[in-house]
């Protein structure tokens, strides 16, 4: 079949992958004038890790990656109340943190191989109909070849969905660093600090870059993006001072970092598109389902959308049977989480005073129920709704 993707971050390298090594014909769209990924640290959940394991890639990136086996949450004081830990689940059970370029060219490296064909600096519009079969509009007016299927990944700002206020008041800055060897820090752990839900900063290990045996780290401050000019004009002494203020022990991590210029600017949003497919058209990744970062899941739900179209296409011989296939196989846990992503965020990332403070005075007691542990490692882990039931 002859498959056309617009987009060519994760969803769309993800679906290129799984595509051309089922045999189709797959040409990829992208505005980047070459290839080039977006973004800091994410963590590859136990659901994206059966997905790149579908692809034969799971070893290669589990080289590179920090192996996580808890997220550590707690108060300016020290008070622990975010405590994650993921052998709650089983044994063997981890995230694998890494840097968002090493997924990236994992998963270029293996659409390429597979015969997939990229065209870059292929600014995506709209679609034409043509018959059965769709072609992409680019800005420029061209056309590009027929396809029986078009797939959207084009993420939050695709032309194909309108989305009105989806952008969540806070984002972050994020930055690469050495990862510290001081005590505090483990090579293990997701380590956090709050002030209420508008003051928090973290520092997750995110294994090693580019082939170099030095272990980084990501590190992250919320910032409303409405104040990132603001930031831009302070001097950075004065910033660092107040990010000591709420975390002393992160100084050997804010050392490396010298220059605003080290810093890149995340705009979070949710939103849910209504219909996943119109007609031949289908919307995967952040183009159906955005949604801030707090449950890590972003990677890992569009890695497990264009495993699912993959799986529903080779199931189905008719294209609009095995679209509907997938949308049936993911619908319920895109639900889900975009419906847990839109109750935590406030938790975490707001200006509220009153949900800060319940999870303050609530969180540690409530973790002793015996049932918490559990059920936290499979909201963080991505399992609750057995998303991979269908897909194994």
């Amino acid at each position: 079949m002859k498959i056309a993707i617009g987009g060519a971050g994760i969803a769309g390298l993800a679906a290129a992958a799984f595509f051309a090594r089922a045999g189709h014909d797959v040409s990829v769209y992208d505005k980047a004038p070459k290839p080039a990924p977006v973004g800091s640290g994410l963590i590859i959940q136990p659901t994206g890790q059966a997905a790149l394991s579908a692809l034969g890639l799971l070893d290669e990136l589990a080289q590179s990656a920090a192996r996580l086996e808890r997220l550590d949450g707690r108060l300016e004081c020290g008070r622990k109340v975010l405590d994650v830990r993921y052998d709650a689940l089983g044994p063997n059970m981890v995230g694998l943190a890494v840097h968002r370029s090493v997924l990236f060219d994992l998963l270029h490296k293996a659409a390429v191989k597979a015969g997939a064909v990229f065209s870059y600096g292929q600014d995506v519009a709209g679609v034409e109909h043509e018959n059965d079969a769709m072609r992409f509009r680019f800005v420029d007016r061209e056309l590009a070849p027929p396809a029986a299927l078009t797939v959207d990944a084009l993420g939050l700002r695709t032309p194909f969905i309108e989305r009105e206020n989806c952008y969540l008041d806070y984002g972050a800055l994020w930055a690469n660093t050495p990862f510290p060897s001081t005590d505090g820090f483990s090579e293990h752990a997701l380590a956090q600090r709050y002030r209420g839900a508008n003051v928090s900063a973290g520092v997750m290990p995110i294994g090693t870059l580019g082939g170099r045996q030095e272990k980084m780290a990501a590190f992250f401050w919320t910032l409303r993006p409405k104040n990132y000019e603001t930031w831009l004009m302070t001097p950075l002494p004065r910033w660092k001072g107040q990010v000591l203020k709420l975390w002393p022990e992160a100084a050997p991590v804010l050392d490396h970092l010298m220059s605003h210029d080290d810093f890149v600017l995340a705009r979070y949003a949710h939103h849910t598109a209504s219909q996943p497919v119109e007609g031949r058209l289908v919307h995967i990744g952040d183009a159906w389902h955005a949604a801030s970062p707090q449950l890590g899941q972003g990677a890992n739900m569009a890695l497990l959308d264009a495993w699912a179209l993959s799986n529903a296409l080779e199931a189905q011989k008719d294209v609009d049977a095995a679209l509907d296939e997938f949308v049936k196989t993911r619908r319920r846990h895109v639900k889900i989480y975009q419906t847990i992503s839109d109750l935590f965020t406030p938790v975490y990332q707001s200006d509220a005073k009153i949900l800060p403070a319940l999870r303050d005075k609530l969180a540690e007691p409530l973790s002793s129920f015996w049932f918490m542990p559990k059920l936290l490692a499979a909201m963080v882990s991505g399992t609750i709704g057995d998303p991979l039931k269908n897909l194994q």
